[in-house]
């Protein structure tokens, strides 16, 4: 799930509710710890009471600072029955209060309670404001089962505070992905401009604004800290010249020079902040990317089992060209399939000749990447069904049925698994194309 790590340094807190009043001591309603435990009644500490006459304490259960400390305080009961004391939150009242508990979980007090935050859609902005919010505010135990508040914060990652974000309140008490969460240590970190959500122009944000990076000394290493610092686990990539779109706020760093190790990019040697010699065509970039070059992916079936062939090289996806692609090219991708998805791309190979025996399309003779002389109503597709997959001494395992099809000017393979058949048993005719026309569908 999505992180952002900042550091307090960087922050700016929310000013304090807990003003103190012309009497001396604060005087207004908040009766709830920092932790969010509720705070007990001050007549049930009459000692107490009498101790600090005229100093608001009384029946009820509201925060004070009889002392005349600066922070209000109150008595509040322990999870072990005890009675301990804690400092009020004053920032409740405010744009909302935030905390986060030690698994680092986000907690919202809304409407009077401490609640969750769905993490179906939470992202690095969201999290950035929550961090910017919090100022170095510690975690707590969260000893209290919390209801959920929101089902998403819908933040820009610019925002003071998680309330003046688009959030949308929860309707279902349920998330897939469980609660938001947080970790905020170093500068905040958005990923802009990119197709994909693992990469973009690199981001920062400092004093109230976002700005981008010059890419002078910028190399793999920087952007394996960024990819770190942002929770993405893919192959990390340095891109320079704008490559994804010139920013247009302030160009805030230069000269990062990171080893690699670091956690955070504030931990590496850089410029001091503003001071830079760039123009935003230097504006640094990077690719978190989480596919591995040779990666085979099915789209525009009408299940996830079936559809057009692409495959991944070079950062982008592609299809494959249905010269020499056969039967046999198509128990290779069903062999080496695991998860699907949907995207598009370019023709990058052409004339696959596989054996079968490959575990891996990239095994097979094909054209160099991006030569061909087709179109896309040449991409190849299969159909592919995972009762058998596998090579074991020569076997291509329990293939009983392969066809292939032009349907909506796509070549399609269906790949049906039987009890029969070794290295070439095929008893439904083996490869047909173009058998069926698009009014089949």
């Amino acid at each position: 799930m999505p992180y952002v790590i900042l550091t307090a340094s960087f922050l700016c807190p929310v000013s304090s509710v807990c003003g103190i009043g012309p009497l001396g001591y604060y005087n207004g309603s908040l009766a709830v710890t920092e932790a969010g435990a509720e705070c007990l009644n001050w007549a049930d500490f009459p000692d107490y009471v009498q101790q600090y006459p005229d100093r608001g304490l009384g029946d009820h259960n509201h925060c004070r600072n009889p002392e005349g400390g600066t922070t209000p305080w109150c008595f509040y009961r322990l999870a072990s029955g005890t009675i301990g004391w804690a400092n009020c939150d004053c920032n409740q009242g405010k744009s909302s209060a935030l905390r986060l508990a030690e698994d680092s979980s986000v907690e919202l007090y809304f409407g009077g309670l401490w609640g969750t935050i769905c993490a179906d859609h939470w992202t690095d902005w969201d999290a950035s404001v929550v961090c910017r919010q919090l100022a170095g505010k510690k975690s707590h135990p969260g000893l209290w089962p919390i209801p959920l508040h929101l089902q998403s914060a819908n933040c820009h990652g610019d925002e003071k505070a998680l309330l003046q974000c688009g959030y949308q309140e929860a309707v279902s008490g349920t998330c897939n992905q469980g609660s938001a969460m947080a970790m905020c240590v170093g500068v905040p970190l958005r990923l802009v401009g990119g197709k994909e959500s693992f990469e973009g122009r690199v981001e920062v944000y400092h004093d109230g604004k976002w700005g981008t990076i010059c890419d002078d000394q910028w190399d793999d290493r920087d952007a394996e800290v960024v990819c770190r610092q942002l929770g993405l686990s893919g192959n990390p990539k340095a891109l320079s010249w704008a490559h994804f779109g010139q920013g247009s706020g302030p160009i805030l760093l230069d000269e990062v020079e990171c080893s690699g190790n670091e956690l955070s990019l504030d931990q590496c040697k850089k410029s001091d902040w503003g001071q830079q010699n760039c123009d935003h065509i230097e504006d640094a970039g990077v690719s978190c990317d989480p596919f591995t070059e040779g990666t085979v992916r099915l789209a525009g079936g009408r299940s996830s089992s079936e559809g057009r062939v692409e495959v991944y090289y070079n950062g982008d996806w592609g299809t494959v060209c249905d010269d020499g692609w056969t039967d046999l090219g198509a128990q290779v991708v069903c062999r080496q399939l695991g998860d699907y998805a949907a995207g598009q791309g370019l023709i990058l190979l052409d004339d696959v000749a596989c054996v079968g025996t490959e575990l891996s399309l990239l095994d097979c003779p094909h054209s160099n990447w991006g030569q061909h002389d087709c179109s896309h109503t040449e991409d190849v597709g299969v159909r592919c069904s995972p009762e058998s997959n596998t090579v074991a001494d020569g076997s291509l395992g329990n293939l009983s049925c392969i066809l292939l099809w032009a349907v909506r000017k796509y070549l399609v393979l269906v790949c049906s698994f039987g009890n029969s058949g070794r290295y070439g048993t095929f008893p439904c005719a083996g490869s047909m194309r173009r058998l069926l026309s698009e009014k089949d569908l």
